[in-house]
């Protein structure tokens, strides 16, 4: 009778084994959570203190860390951020997402209204839905990708509104080559203040567009404009960098263009290449006729545009010391860095 219950015995081992493990493993993880909570909650008001000594407003009514088990989830009410000297931002609700085992990947919501006042006073607002986020990763060397991603969106920027839908954009340093930027924007629909001046037949509302890209030499060039974006085109060419448009797509009013092309600055000067192609002319036309802007030379270029779009071709140029050329004939000069 003994070895019947030595097996029995061994079999319940067995049979508890899993059941064990499992629970060994919910209270290590458990454990891990908080005690990283901790740490996590310690950090973030060290450095709200240090930014504050900083002469940095940091403001909100009330700030809590959860999201047991599977995240640290940030939630502050009533944001306001203010570095000295710089802009203002005020939000509604921040929210900021970890993974527990992955410390280098934060995702930000900020749903509802954000307001932007420049240190000259002038205001921006921002309105985004719940599912509106901003997507940062990083490694030991530095960023390495930010994303953001927008289902529904409003703007009032320098007293002209946007809207926009489906909108997302992505940046990423290139690997084996980190000074250079690729760039993927892309929307379902922007709808902007006017149509531009001269050009009303467009309408004010863009559809699915996109642009895939890349800036090579991004990073010196931005640190060398010292992030100011008016100052970054001389940068770049100070820096000899150059841009590559893999993809560009627009789809505006009865406009459906593409473009491609590769442009490098040596020596202060541009050169390179580009391709421009367009889809049916048919709209494009009658409203130009409409418009009263369909004159011989307007009819010529969108017969030469139709003609070398056939079969997924572009109408190429060239450019050479800033000189752009259709073949052997010159067309125009690209405007200089501004300097």
């Amino acid at each position: 009778m003994a070895e019947p219950s030595t097996s029995r015995k061994k079999s319940r081992f067995w049979l508890y084994l899993p059941f064990t493990l499992l629970l060994l493993g919910i209270g290590a993880w458990t454990a891990y959570w908080f005690v990283a909570k901790g740490q996590l909650d310690k950090g973030i008001d060290q450095w709200i203190s240090e930014q504050r000594a900083n002469g940095t407003v940091i403001e909100y009514s009330s700030k809590s860390l959860g999201g047991f088990p599977y995240r640290f989830e940030l939630v502050v009410d009533d944001p306001v951020y203010q570095a000295a000297g710089q802009g203002r931002w005020e939000g509604e609700k921040l929210r900021l997402v970890m993974q527990p085992w992955n410390w280098q990947h934060v995702i930000a919501y900020s749903p509802g209204r954000n307001l932007v006042t420049e240190p000259g006073g002038l205001r921006q607002t921002v309105t985004l839905d719940t599912s509106s986020a901003t997507s940062v990763s990083w490694t030991r060397d530095g960023i390495r990708r930010i994303g953001v991603q927008m289902g529904s969106a409003t703007a009032l920027i320098n007293g002209e509104s946007y809207e926009t839908a489906g909108f997302s954009l992505n940046l990423a340093p290139r690997s084996g080559a980190e000074d250079d930027l690729m760039i993927a924007l892309q929307w379902d629909r922007l709808t902007i203040n006017a149509a531009p001046q001269g050009a009303e037949f467009l309408g004010d509302t863009l559809g699915p567009s996109r642009l895939i890209g890349e800036v090579r030499g991004f990073f010196p060039a931005w640190i060398r404009a010292g992030g100011d974006p008016e100052r970054f085109h001389r940068a770049l060419v100070q820096q000899e960098g150059g841009v590559e448009i893999a993809q560009a797509l627009l789809d505006w009013g009865p406009l459906d263009l593409g473009m491609k092309g590769d442009i490098a600055y040596t020596n202060g000067r541009a050169n390179g290449s580009f391709g421009i192609r367009i889809e049916d002319t048919t709209e494009l036309r009658a409203v130009l006729e409409e418009s009263g802007q369909l004159g011989q030379q307007e009819n010529a270029m969108l017969t030469m545009l139709e003609t070398s779009s056939a079969d997924g071709g572009f109408l190429s140029f060239t450019i050479q010391d800033d000189e752009v050329r259709m073949g052997l004939v010159p067309v125009g000069t690209l405007p200089g860095p501004g300097y």
